[in-house]
């Protein structure tokens, strides 16, 4: 009899890679498929061994794809013309039912069970006539139930679904019958042919005479057609270079380490010399089978695969009048080749290209599929890691940026809509320095970790009253907070957002208890010319002011009271009426020329009030008219 069916290797090993069953879960369901038959998964599933979404979830990452879970699938209402261009026969044999094609992109929308066939996609592209194929996973249930439903308007399928995706129970295993004889089955629904997973057995097409609404099994020991075994060993071949495809690269998650990887598996696949990807970005990579030197592909080449259906195949390129005696091709002597578009969704990304400059012939026939099947899914592959890296370049932008610009904000710079010069540009800025009283006496007498939270609630009301008032805070040096106005996106009113902010900022830091009683701060504020932009070394850069106003915040902050917010004539001047404030005597302050008048804040009064108290005079009820 033949030998077990390749996808329970597949479904096992991947199951218990990801830790979701152990060897026992495995057995447990290896003897239900030995008493009642069918597929492994489906066993897995109608024990509960697995649950339906963490089954497809695993299969998905495998596939580099999506899932969708049986009881979606109950609602889809699939159109009539699609089912007619992809035919219940192919259907049924690659497990799958297209769900929509989009006429416009040409993208074809596959549900299909796992394992995927290594022909899915060349398949369904020739008879649909689809650019790209976006597959879907499935249980091998709920793929089956869709295909009744939507081939023979057949509705029980979903009916005989469990909640966790297994098909409908099936009869216990008929007895075996000799090797020579051929199995027939009970009839099934028209057409329907059982799957491999499904019978334990290699599948061929019925032979001629056979009425159809039958399913014929044939036993390949005793089949004398070579041809037809010949096609179904080639084909095994393909399934397993499929997975063996899978296993080895689709875990690799760096670009550089996926292509290297990608063109190592060709050489055991193929009776390669040289291999090479080549991407319409301009990016190269090339491998030889010795190592001995890199691979250059022909331009000839490469400008006809991209452009071809399933890509190209020469026995002997220097005679080959598809390349007219090219240069590039009669330089390198390239004898027999191979080369393949890599096909996303947004169209071809570049080319697969395999050659051999010993021998002409060294490919055959059966070869390009297998190349063409490989270039699919590191296609995927490649454009799923191009994305990766894309977001987390997004990612990591968006960390950077967020540490000195609102959320809304850092959605403008990343939309483009909002342009921040990072490099060192002179700009007018608001400067605000805060930082404790008392905090070496307080720190002295408390436990680390007590210093430590204390802080870190200081420092978050810090954040939030600059934030609010539309800031950015610089940095936090030991127990002080640096905040501007201004950089990198200047706002009318930045200076009198920085005092809000200021005073806020006194009220907030009063919240916070240690030892029974409220923290106190000094805050200075000044507004004046400063050089801005990305300071530090490739490993390190912070977004900052330097100059002779971050200087002077920080000398008033440093002379200011307890709970005492000062500022300067010229943040005064920048913030508008309604400030209120108490001048104090002029000072001279360490690193500044001339002496200094510092202005603390008392309130600061709304628009709405000026007007009421322009209104009212001095004293006394409001003016009449």
């Amino acid at each position: 009899m033949s030998s077990p069916h390749e996808s329970e290797a597949v479904i096992s090993n991947a199951l218990r890679a990801s830790g979701l069953v152990d060897r026992q879960a495995l057995e447990q369901a290896r003897a239900y498929v030995q008493q009642h038959g069918g597929p492994l998964s489906d066993a897995l599933l109608r024990l509960n061994l697995v649950k339906e979404q963490d089954f497809l979830r695993t299969f998905a990452e495998v596939y580099s794809t999506r899932f969708v879970r049986s009881d979606k699938l109950r609602t889809l209402k699939i159109d009539d013309a699609l089912l007619e261009r992809v035919g219940v026969r192919s259907a049924e044999r690659l497990r799958m039912c297209p769900i929509r094609l989009d006429e416009a992109t040409g993208e074809l929308q596959v549900v299909v069970a796992v394992p995927l066939s290594s022909t899915l996609e060349p398949e369904l592209r020739q008879s649909v006539g689809a650019r790209s194929i976006t597959v879907f996973i499935a249980t091998s249930g709920a793929v089956a139930a869709l295909i009744r439903k939507s081939f023979y308007r057949d509705e029980s399928g979903f009916a005989q679904l469990t909640a966790n995706g297994a098909g409908p129970q099936l009869p216990s295993k008929a007895s075996e019958t000799d090797e020579s004889e051929l199995e027939a089955p009970p009839p099934v629904e028209p057409t329907r042919t059982q799957s491999p997973a499904e019978t334990g057995q290699d599948e061929v097409e019925a032979p001629a005479g056979v009425r159809e609404g039958k399913t014929v099994m044939v036993n390949l020991n005793a089949l004398a057609d070579h041809a037809t075994l010949a096609t179904l060993r080639r084909e095994n071949a393909r399934y397993r270079i499929a997975q063996e495809f899978h296993r080895r690269v689709t875990l690799e998650r760096n670009l550089e380490a996926m292509v290297d990887r990608i063109l190592s598996v060709l050489f055991e696949l193929l009776p390669a010399e040289g291999a090479a990807i080549w991407l319409t970005t301009g990016q190269f990579a090339s491998k030889s089978k010795d190592g001995s030197k890199q691979v250059q592909v022909p331009r000839a080449v490469y400008e006809q695969a991209l452009n071809s259906e399933h890509g190209l195949l020469t026995h002997n390129a220097l005679v080959d009048e598809r390349f007219d005696r090219s240069a590039s091709v009669m330089v390198r002597g390239v004898q027999s080749c191979m080369a393949v578009p890599l096909r996303t969704r947004n169209g071809p990304v570049g080319v697969l290209y395999v050659e051999s400059i010993s021998m002409s012939a060294a490919f055959s026939d059966e070869d390009l599929p297998i190349l063409d099947s490989v270039g699919t899914q590191a296609a995927i592959l490649l454009d799923n890691a191009a994305l990766l890296a894309k977001v987390r370049q997004e990612v990591e932008r968006r960390s950077q940026l967020s540490r000195f610009l609102s959320a809304a904000a850092v959605d403008e710079v990343l939309s483009g809509r909002l342009n921040v010069k990072m490099e060192g540009v002179a700009a007018e800025v608001t400067v605000l320095f805060a930082d404790l009283r008392g905090f070496t006496t307080l720190s002295a007498s408390m436990p680390p970790e007590e210093v430590v939270r204390f802080l870190n609630q200081f420092f978050q009301e810090a954040v939030d009253a600059v934030e609010k008032h539309h800031g950015i805070v610089d940095k936090f040096i030991g127990d002080c907070v640096m905040a501007l106005w201004g950089a990198p996106v200047p706002r009318e009113g930045d200076a009198r957002s920085a005092c809000r902010a200021a005073v806020d900022l006194v009220e907030r830091a009063s919240r916070v208890r240690v030892a029974g009683r409220p923290l106190e701060i000094g805050v200075g504020v000044h507004t004046g010319p400063a050089v801005v932009g990305a300071l530090g070394s490739r490993q390190r850069m912070d977004y900052t002011a330097i100059g002779a106003t971050v200087n002077l915040a920080a000398r008033l902050c440093g002379i200011a009271g307890p709970n005492e917010v000062l500022v300067t004539s010229d943040t005064l001047m920048r913030a508008g009426p309604g400030v209120v404030t108490e001048a104090r005597e002029a000072v001279t302050l360490k690193g500044i020329d001339t002496p200094v008048v510092p202005y603390a804040v008392r309130s600061i009064v709304q628009p709405l009030q000026l007007s009421q108290v322009s209104e009212r005079g001095p004293a006394g009820p409001p003016r009449r008219a």
